[in-house]
């Protein structure tokens, strides 16, 4: 599975001009939760867990439930983000595991 200092060069490389320390931390979250390898579909729970695993770089103590209340536009860089892997042929293995709370900074 890939370190996450590839995860920000699959971010670059897919025109995502957020901060690499900053993408370091979501790449570090993402990481968390499952392996990042090769792309292959989530099913609706799966990416559930990755977005809420990237949310929580800026929230640390949100849910589930604070992420299903939260407006979709709010999480529209955070789907992004799941896309830009995607289109770099990468993301997240389906984890079933928990989401660790807190932050990683």
């Amino acid at each position: 599975m890939l370190h996450t200092s590839d995860v920000v060069h699959a971010w670059n490389r897919a025109g995502n001009y957020t901060p690499d320390d900053r993408l370091g931390l979501y790449a570090q979250a993402l990481a968390a939760t499952s392996a990042i390898g090769a792309y292959r579909v989530l099913d609706d729970y799966a990416e559930d867990l990755a977005i809420l695993a990237l949310y929580r770089v800026d929230r640390p103590h949100a849910t589930i439930a604070d992420l299903h209340q939260v407006p979709p536009l709010a999480l529209a860089s955070y789907h992004q983000l799941l896309h830009d892997l995607a289109h770099e042929g990468l993301g997240p293995a389906d984890s079933r595991g928990s989401v660790p709370m807190g932050g990683l900074r």
